[in-house]
């Protein structure tokens, strides 16, 4: 399933652009007056049953709408729930009853209530432990869930449905929404996506929402289910790597992006300045200007690395793209934009292994040695053996061994893996073959330039372990 956009016709009627987006006001108005009731009553969700006598009764919205509503504001309150208890609420149980602040009991009823959701005394829970956990909540968990006026509209079946047009021609689709007025709906034209051609393709509901820039669209879900390629087990493997200065480097040797990294520092730097300078003056929301830029850079990142993902699927037909498993929390600039953009890219057009990350841009890929200081930038050179080489394809390569070893998982810790690739470097000192069906050299490559040193290097090392008396003290 996959979400495809549907935007207004530009020569839509102004007037129903105005009673859309006064329905979309009132829906926003009775979502936060939802929210907001269940926060008082320190319920985290709701049951079927309960609904229509807990919330007011909305002054304007029809009935389907007001029900739509009710799920959005239900599901906003215990998606919050569940986010907080998974990010701070659990630690923070943890740490106190290994304390001594609270006991076994109360952090069995304390975990209970924060994983299930629960709001109502049941079994070995009581009034007393969710007044308790509700003050851990507004002392540890944050700020509650915000109701912004940008809330996208849920359109259900009964709201909202999406037809052929039978003789217009100015639009492909013609949308007919609820109105605020009884028994009076808006017809919208919509112009369509490539990948839609019939409404019957898509599903009955749909998600309404204004973006920054002040233009209506429509998301829908396209029915069709797409399938990946099923591939034997011997199917070619390439490794893609993230680099410093290119969007994208592979294990063959080949760079993609290269112009890429200068246009993007500098939209980047610019954006970040006017970020700053509103900060400094103490301005919360985002200006016009800032949405724009924003949407400008994640715009231009995701068409650059949409082109090279074809490019690549192209090249190589058929194959296993093998990336890394990254944590994105303490990334930023280039390398987050391009990684996200880049894997899910990948994952929606061939088939992708992911791996574990660690030290694959460090590791040398003729002698194995593993250190921080073998890498300098898009510099690499083994301080052990003396191998030089370009540091993005060395990560490339590094990624691609790495998914031939069946002992390295992508939940293993980076201490952990760090001590077994030592072991394995002095067991190949020493003469003694390598734990593991890992290969001890890299692939042969295509671009030698880059696997050599060639481009801006003064020698190729020599792959050997001349250079291990030198390191045998780091291991």
């Amino acid at each position: 399933m996959k979400c495809r956009i549907l935007v207004l016709h530009k020569e839509v009627n102004q007037g129903k652009v105005a009673r859309l987006e006064a329905l979309h006001a009132e829906y926003v108005s009775y979502v936060r007056i939802c929210v907001q009731a269940m926060l008082d009553a320190s319920r985290l969700t709701l049951p079927k049953s309960e609904k229509q006598a807990f919330f007011p009764r909305a002054e304007h919205l029809t009935s389907q709408i007001e029900k739509n509503a009710r799920d959005h504001a239900i599901d906003m309150v215990s998606t919050w729930a569940k986010g907080v208890y998974a990010r701070k609420m659990k630690s923070t149980i943890t740490n106190l009853r290994r304390e001594g602040s609270i006991t076994e009991e109360d952090a069995k009823a304390f975990y209970v209530i924060g994983s299930r959701l629960i709001d109502r005394p049941w079994k070995f829970i009581t009034q007393g432990h969710l007044d308790a956990y509700r003050a851990m909540l507004d002392a540890y968990g944050g700020n509650p869930p915000c109701v912004k006026p940008s809330l996208p509209m849920r359109l259900s079946e009964m709201t909202a449905r999406l037809e052929d047009p039978d003789e217009a021609t100015t639009a492909d689709f013609w949308l007919r929404v609820s109105s605020l007025e009884a028994r009076q709906s808006i017809w919208l034209p919509l112009v369509g996506s490539p990948y839609v051609q019939h409404a019957v393709q898509v599903g009955k509901g749909i998600s309404a929402r204004k973006t920054k820039l002040g233009r209506w669209r429509f998301e829908v879900v396209d029915k069709s289910a797409w399938e990946p390629p099923v591939l034997s087990q011997d199917a070619p493997k390439l490794g893609v790597d993230v680099g410093l200065n290119v969007l994208a480097t592979t294990s063959d040797g080949c760079l993609y992006g290269e112009a890429v990294k200068p246009r993007f520092d500098n939209l980047y730097a610019r954006l970040m300045r006017l970020r700053g300078n509103r900060q400094r003056q103490g301005l919360r929301e985002n200006s016009r200007r800032l949405d724009i830029m924003e949407s400008g850079l994640s715009g231009f990142v995701k068409t650059e690395t949409g082109c090279i993902v074809n490019r690549l699927v192209k090249r190589h037909p058929g194959t296993v793209f093998v990336i890394e498993d990254l944590d994105l929390s303490g990334c930023k600039g280039q390398k987050r934009f391009a990684y996200r953009a880049l894997s899910t890219n990948l994952e929606r057009k061939a088939v992708v292994q992911k791996v574990n990350p660690a030290y694959t841009s460090q590791e040398c890929p003729s002698c194995g040695y593993v250190s921080r200081s073998n890498r300098s930038g898009v510099k690499f050179t083994c301080r052990s053996c003396g191998r030089k080489a370009h540091a993005d394809w060395v990560g490339a390569s590094g990624i691609l061994r790495r998914s031939e070893d069946k002992g390295i998982r992508c939940a293993d810790h980076p201490p952990l893996l760090w001590q077994e690739r030592r072991q394995r470097y002095n067991l190949r000192r020493r003469g003694h073959s390598s734990s593991g069906p890992v290969p001890t050299t890299a692939p042969p490559p295509l671009g030698l330039s880059l696997t050599t040193g060639g481009s801006g290097f003064l020698d190729t090392g020599t792959g050997s372990n001349s250079g291990a008396a030198r390191a045998s003290s780091r291991f």
